[in-house]
């Protein structure tokens, strides 16, 4: 009798131990303040656990927070949709089902926190229903911040002032189905500017006398980026971008009919379907 306890604890155990094993091998955080929207950037990029697909995953977003874009490789090819976002009583969440076959995820979103045209006190909640192990979380410094201020003592420090961008890197161990991880920061922009404005701005600007051109700085970036974050590369950061800027302005721009609901097209003032008054 004893013998079929210890057994039975063993595999209750093993058990216990596979469903909290994390679904991914990789995962990265990226938060971008007033990168090239007047709110925040946030992008995941993680390699996928194939023996733990096909799964649903759901993760925290801002109440703020609009359209969330994705995609998810099945072999070569990339398959880019819009997530679901459901509304509970501790928040919005993202949900999506990720079948087996898949290899990476990539997904991201626009949100605006700001409540003052100058001061930036921005807290951020990772929390998913899937168990995590260790991940990287990456705060960007704006390009137009002063007085930039990370709440976390573990926070490493990387690339140079003089090369564009300040990044912030967190590693975290581990983080369990349905627990907060959060990130705190702070700043000020009196210039209301966006890290691109000011980027754009060294762009036009003749190269220093150093010999340091802005294009190098861009350059400098994104190794420093690729060294603190192995699986993101610099194409993939535009790409994702430009993913979450396309659906997020797919989504705001659809117009239905309010009689009708048939969805419109361009800017006509009446319902290609029924005719009503859209103005």
């Amino acid at each position: 009798m004893k013998k079929i306890v210890t057994l039975s604890f063993i595999l209750y155990s093993a058990v216990i131990l596979t469903a909290q094993e994390s679904p991914f091998e990789e995962l990265d955080f990226a938060i971008w303040p007033e990168y090239d929207h007047p709110g925040v950037l946030i992008l995941l990029d993680g390699t996928l656990r194939q023996e733990a697909l096909p799964i649903t995953l759901e993760f925290r977003i801002p109440n703020e927070a609009g359209a969330v874009g994705a995609t998810f490789s099945e072999g070569d090819e990339e398959i880019l949709f819009e997530v679901d976002v459901v509304e509970r009583a501790d928040g919005k969440w993202a949900v999506l089902d990720i079948p087996k076959g898949s290899k990476i995820l990539r997904t991201g979103f626009y949100y605006d926190p700001f409540t003052d045209s100058v001061e930036r006190n921005i807290e951020y909640i990772i929390m998913l229903n899937q168990p995590l192990e260790h991940f990287h979380i990456q705060v960007q410094e704006p390009l137009s911040a002063e007085s930039f201020r990370i709440d976390d003592p573990t926070a490493q420090k990387t690339g140079d002032p003089s090369h564009a961008f300040t990044n912030y890197t967190i590693l975290v161990n581990g983080l369990a189905a349905g627990t907060q991880k959060r990130i705190s920061y702070s700043y000020r922009n009196p210039s209301r500017q966006l890290s691109m404005e000011v980027l754009q701005q060294m762009m036009a600007a003749e190269p220093s006398s150093s010999g340091t051109s802005p294009q190098s700085s861009v350059i400098e970036h994104d190794k420093s980026f690729k060294h603190t974050m192995p699986t993101w590369q610099p194409l993939l950061i535009l790409a994702v971008v430009s993913l979450i800027v396309g659906v997020v302005y797919a989504k705001q721009n659809k117009r239905y009919c309010p009689k009708c609901k048939t969805q419109i097209s361009g800017s006509s003032q009446y319902c290609s379907s029924c005719g009503a008054n859209l103005s």
